[in-house]
């Protein structure tokens, strides 16, 4: 009698675990040979174009606030704009324009976790946003026009029609990699600069460049929190493999996950991202998934 307990035990327990496996999810996607579900957060609430295009979003960790850079509606004064909108509670939100007679259409910027500033840049230079009080006023290269900015431990940014990343130290500034064209990019934890231009994605540190894809189309780059670099395109998500020997450096496709605007990670590192206006959280799961 107590075999056969035991036998159908077995099959039961080998049937829930048959089931379990077999499960799938229709809203999942594998990332990096991992399910996760696909969960949607909210829309973004600002003055649209159109063809809604959301170039940047970024999250101020400790208050969980999401910035976007966005190309607002035809007839408006500015072609760049930033919104913020509060992840846990969206009636927190708003747009910030331009500050007149200063800087005007703003379309990048860059957080200060520690210290819970956005630096924001534009036509006119880079203002400093403090999140505190939200008084925006004026920080740095008043007169240039802005293209790119990022944040680690000093500011970094990139001016239109110009070579090399800048690096701001005080009253001093250094241009890196002042013989490359720079369209966006980041810095990593090693100072090593993953950037666009029209020439594809690169690698860069000190005199050492090295030409990662000759695809000039990613839509942009990012950093989680255990500093890995990531970059999108129209066929999916690509992780920035970095070696100690720049020219060893690589690309990897982790995720086919299409029609990605912008993209961010939130305070457990999932990766946040845009659709049009809807915004998306990707957490890992334990079904199958179904969409690769």
């Amino acid at each position: 009698m107590m075999m056969i307990l035991l036998a159908l035990l077995a099959v039961a327990s080998a049937a829930r675990i048959e089931i379990e496996v077999a499960a799938e999810c229709a809203s999942c996607v594998l990332f990096d040979k991992i399910c996760y579900n696909v969960t949607h957060l909210l829309d973004l609430q600002a003055p649209f174009r159109n063809k809604i295009v959301i170039h940047k979003i970024d999250l101020l960790r400790y208050e969980n606030r999401l910035f976007y850079s966005f190309e607002p509606t035809i007839d408006d004064e500015e072609y760049y704009k930033i919104g913020f909108v509060n992840l846990d509670d969206q009636n927190n939100s708003g747009v910030i324009n331009g500050v007149p007679k200063l800087v005007v259409n703003i379309g990048t910027f860059a957080i200060d976790q520690e210290n819970r500033r956005v630096y924001l840049g534009g036509d006119g230079g880079i203002v400093l946003l403090d999140a505190k009080t939200n008084i925006v006023v004026p920080y740095s290269s008043l007169g240039d026009d802005i293209r790119s900015l990022f944040y680690k431990h000093y500011v970094y940014f990139v001016r239109f029609d110009d070579r090399g990343v800048i690096v701001k130290k005080g009253d001093y500034f250094k241009t890196l990699l002042e013989y490359m064209p720079v369209k966006t990019f980041v810095v990593n934890k090693n100072d090593v600069i993953v950037f666009l231009n029209s020439y594809g994605l690169y690698v860069g540190k000190d005199a050492i460049t090295h030409r990662l894809s000759i695809n000039a189309f990613f839509r942009g780059l990012t950093i989680d929190l255990d500093g890995e670099v990531y970059t999108w395109w129209i066929d999916g998500i690509y992780r920035v493999v970095i070696d100690k020997n720049l020219y060893r450096s690589k690309i990897v496709k982790v995720a086919h996950l299409t029609s990605i605007g912008a993209m961010t990670f939130d305070n457990e590192n999932n990766i946040i991202f845009t659709m049009d206006k809807s915004v998306y959280r990707l957490t890992e799961t334990k079904y199958n998934c179904t969409i690769i």
